[in-house]
């Protein structure tokens, strides 16, 4: 395999072509429902996308570069659960978090065209598309994470930075995406608001759409350049207990004083700014409301838990008029991944309890009402 660094003009994004790849056998897609005929606890039904005004939708990482890889039958599946949203996560890359240079490295990343493909497929399942950039390391150091970026160079790691994020609102605008954020959990980049300021106004003039940022969700208060944005985005990884496998009881409790503390801050500081959850998760663990960030933290599986904090979550929140939407984290995203409840520790809902529970709240009425146009062309800005 020779692989090539490509320099796109006038700016220092380094892209990493491929130029012959081995393409092994081809991988068989799993099947929605099981062979006897009944649906799997938690399986796909035929359900027709969300007709509400809000955001409803799943996260599908698109971290692979393989133009055989299976987005496309991912992004139908979503379909099925009466999402009436994608959120497309496509990643750049740099070594860990001293360094200057971001890549997009095309082994693991869609090409532009593919990319293109998928949003025109997802437009025609009448799928609303949320596109975000994310910034991955790829050899990271103990406890090494992107919300911990401190470069050497802080105006190159701009430079490189805002070229991704120019390059990605162009496609955004070009395929007609409904929202593009601009930045995910960057924690120390945020107190540098004049850069994310200036960020933001290149963006505008590249893409006409919604834009929002998602902060990490103990960090959205520091976030100064809210007013730049037309939505407000935050995770939902809070500790929500002091042990494993809470009651929906429990859980509904201490998303109490959350609430009071989100929209108290908003209706002080964003009255204009609806607010949308860009990635609603839990692991498929017993320890999921305690250490919802960590899908590393227990080896024992505990669908009920995962499905009462998704439940707890759209008790909490789904009546609320000041949340635009919420997309949850993540679909399946590699064929062969075992989803089974019994065995999947990872986030993805799917064939699991919490599955259930997610599409019933896709289909429930939404305090925004009806869609008033058709998901490709609700571009214009709240």
């Amino acid at each position: 395999m020779s692989i090539k660094r490509v320099s796109i003009p006038k700016d220092k994004l380094l892209v990493l072509a491929i130029f012959t790849l081995t393409v092994g056998a081809t991988v068989g897609l799993q099947l929605l429902r099981g062979g006897n005929g009944k649906p799997k606890p938690g399986s796909l039904t035929s359900l027709q996308p969300s007709k509400v005004g809000e955001f409803r939708g799943f996260s599908l990482q698109l971290h692979n570069g393989r133009a055989d890889h299976p987005f496309e039958t991912y992004i139908k599946e979503i379909a099925l659960t009466g999402a009436n949203t994608v959120h497309l996560v496509i990643p750049a890359f740099q070594e860990n978090c001293s360094s200057t240079s971001i890549f997009i490295d095309l082994r693991k990343a869609p090409s532009n065209e593919r990319l293109k493909k998928l949003i025109a497929e997802a437009h025609k399942l009448h799928l609303r598309v949320v596109l975000m950039p994310i910034v991955l390391l790829e050899n990271r150091r103990k406890d090494e994470w992107r919300g911990k970026i401190a470069p050497t160079s802080w105006p190159d790691w701009w430079e490189d930075y805002t070229q991704i994020i120019l390059h990605y609102a162009k496609i955004a605008q070009a395929t007609k995406c409904e929202m593009f954020i601009v930045g995910s959990e960057l924690v120390s980049t945020e107190s540098d608001t004049n850069r994310w300021r200036e960020l933001i106004r290149r963006v505008r003039k590249a893409y006409q759409g919604r834009l929002s940022y998602s902060a990490n969700w103990d960090h959205y208060r520091p976030v100064k350049f809210w007013d730049d944005l037309d939505i407000i985005g935050m995770t939902t990884y809070y500790d929500l207990t002091k042990g494993k496998s809470p009651t929906l009881a429990r859980l509904l409790k201490a998303w109490k004083p959350i609430k009071k503390d989100i929209l108290e801050w908003r209706a002080k500081t964003h009255p204009d700014k609806p607010i949308i959850f860009t990635e609603v998760g839990w692991p498929n663990q017993d320890t999921a409301a305690q250490y919802p960030w960590n899908y590393y933290q227990s080896d024992t599986t505990d669908p009920q838990t995962q499905a009462n904090c998704f439940r707890a979550f759209f008790q909490t929140w789904i009546k609320e008029k000041a949340v635009a939407g919420f997309l949850v984290w993540e679909w399946q995203s590699y064929p062969g991944q075992d989803t089974s409840a019994k065995n999947d520790k990872s986030y993805v809902p799917k064939n699991k309890p919490a599955m259930k529970v997610i599409s019933e709240y896709f289909r429930h009425p939404s305090p925004w009402g009806k869609a008033t146009s058709a998901p490709a062309a609700a571009t214009r800005p709240c």
